[in-house]
Parts: structure tokens; C-alpha cells; sequence
């Protein structure tokens, strides 16, 4: 009786080996061929890929032609002009601090030069005080009269020459040149120097003022009115008569012998020396004004 043929124990893992191949490649495969053919069916050449239109008669277009119509041209647009760039505003200038009184005397020494004063300028600020004995210059003024024994200048040593006619007496031009150098030296001043110094002094004036007990003036309208005393002295009369009262002469005309002293002295100054200083004074009160403003 034969026996059944047995499968050798040694082709077993052979076989199961190569089922677990094929069992991975199928799949895998699977995926390749699916792959392949959704690259060839959707691709241009395939015939799946759009439908190819109907073959069909040339259509002919019987509509009348468009006519063509030119576009106007196009104007050059205006060029562009660039606004300039704004100059950068200019720094402001340090201001200088404000100075005390006590300290004011040895800073105008050094700062009175500015002004283009001239020997009397130094003169005036080489005594001590000097800013007090401004500030009672200007109260002088203000009421009219001729602080003579604070000023930086003293009257003419020589007299006032005077013309007689045998019928009146009047003053004698050659005297005015008497005042020549004092008018030159007022008439050189720079105007803007001096606002630029009261500026700086301003307080320190305010201090020395206040020390004159005035309540109900301020130092800037004294100084104003001080400055309108000069402006308002009329024209010097050449032939205005003059009488003798004790030892001194005065106008025989009472309009003019009630002026003011500081008015009286700019008409014996003579025309020309008082314009000047009218001129300069006129300059400095513009320069304040503007100040203020």
C-alpha cells in the first residue's frame, strides 16, 4: 500500500516567505498601477481627458464691421514739481540770565561796550551805582528836568554867547558847537544794543527803581515818558528874544521860557546837535516799542 506523498519540511518557509511577498507587492503594486492611470487618463494626451468638440461648419460673422475710432492723445501730464523741504527753524538763542542789582555794576563794565558809547559810556559805568543813578536819571527826565549832577557830562565851562542888536538879544549860533562832540558821541550809539542791554538789565533796573518808591509808576513807563520829554522839544527859535532875570537870561516869550529844562537844553544845543539826538532817541524808543510787541 504506498503511502502519501509528504511536502518536505524544508520548502514550508520557502512558500510562507514568498506568500508574505506577495501579500505586501499587491497592494503596493495596486497603488503604482492607480497611479499610472490617473496620470495617463487625465493627462493632454490621453483621450479621456476632455471631451473633443463636435466638428461643425465654419461660422460666418455678417455683422457690418466696427469703425475704429482713435483715441485722442493723451496730454502730457503737468511735471510734478517738489515742494521744497522747509528750511529747519533755526535755534533759539540762549537767553542770558537775568542779573541781580548787586551784581549788576561789575557785568556793565564789562557788557557797556556794546553800545558804542564812547568815553562817556565808560565814564558813566566806571562809578558805582550805575544802575541806580540810571534809574534817577530816568525819574529826572520823566518830570522834565536836566539831572546835571548825575549825568556823565557836565555843562560847558565857557558861556553861551549871545548877539546884540541894541533891540533884543538872542542866542548866537556859534554857540551850539559848544555841544558838537556830546551829539556825535549820542548820534554813534547803536540802538539796538541798548534794547539788547536794558533787556538783560531789565530786573536789576526794576530793583533800583523800586528803591525810589514810586507805586503807581512802572520803570517802562517812566522810560517811555522820559524819551517823549526829548521828542517833544520844539526846533530851536534863532530869534526867539532873550531879557536878563538876575544873573541868568530867559526867554522873553513865556510859551517857551515854561518848557521843561530837558526841552530848553536840546534848543540851546542848537538845530542840527538836537535833531541828533531827537533822531537817536526816536531810534532807541522805536526798537522798546517793538520789543514789547
Amino acid at each position: 500500500m504506498n503511502e502519501p506523498t509528504s511536502t518536505p519540511s524544508s520548502e514550508q518557509p520557502h512558500n510562507t516567505e514568498r506568500s508574505k511577498i506577495l501579500t505586501w507587492l499587491l497592494p503596493a503594486g495596486g497603488l503604482v498601477i492607480i497611479a499610472g492611470l490617473v496620470v495617463w487618463g487625465f493627462g493632454e494626451d490621453s483621450p479621456y481627458g476632455s471631451e473633443q468638440p463636435e466638428t461643425s461648419a465654419p461660422v460666418v460673422d455678417t455683422a457690418p464691421p466696427v469703425p475704429t475710432v482713435e483715441a485722442p492723445p493723451i496730454a502730457d501730464a503737468p511735471p510734478v514739481t517738489a515742494e521744497p523741504e522747509s528750511a529747519p527753524e533755526p535755534e533759539p538763542e540762549p537767553v542770558a540770565p537775568a542779573l541781580t542789582l548787586a551784581e549788576s555794576d561789575g557785568a556793565l563794565k564789562d557788557d557797556i561796550g556794546l553800545v558804542n558809547g564812547g568815553r562817556l559810556a565808560q565814564q558813566f559805568v566806571a562809578a558805582p551805582n550805575a544802575l541806580e543813578r540810571t534809574a534817577a536819571i530816568v525819574d529826572n527826565l520823566r518830570q522834565g528836568s536836566m539831572p546835571y549832577k548825575i549825568l556823565p557830562f557836565s555843562r560847558p565851562k565857557a558861556a553861551f554867547p549871545f548877539q546884540d542888536d541894541g533891540l533884543k538879544v538872542t542866542l548866537d549860533p556859534a554857540g551850539f558847537n559848544r555841544y558838537d562832540a556830546l551829539a556825535a558821541a549820542i548820534d554813534g550809539i547803536d540802538s539796538d544794543a541798548v534794547v539788547a542791554l536794558y533787556s538783560r538789565y531789565q530786573s536789576a533796573l526794576e530793583e533800583a527803581w523800586a528803591m525810589l518808591g514810586y507805586s503807581d509808576v512802572t520803570l517802562d513807563d517812566a522810560l517811555m515818558t522820559a524819551l517823549g520829554q526829548i521828542l517833544l522839544a520844539p526846533s530851536t527859535p534863532l530869534d526867539a528874544r532873550l531879557i536878563r532875570k538876575e544873573a541868568v537870561w530867559i526867554y522873553e516869550d513865556e510859551t517857551l521860557e515854561s518848557l521843561p529844562a530837558v526841552q530848553k537844553q536840546l534848543m540851546r544845543m542848537g538845530p542840527d546837535n538836537a535833531e541828533k539826538i531827537q533822531n537817536k532817541v526816536r531810534d532807541i524808543r522805536g526798537a522798546l516799542l517793538d520789543r514789547a510787541n
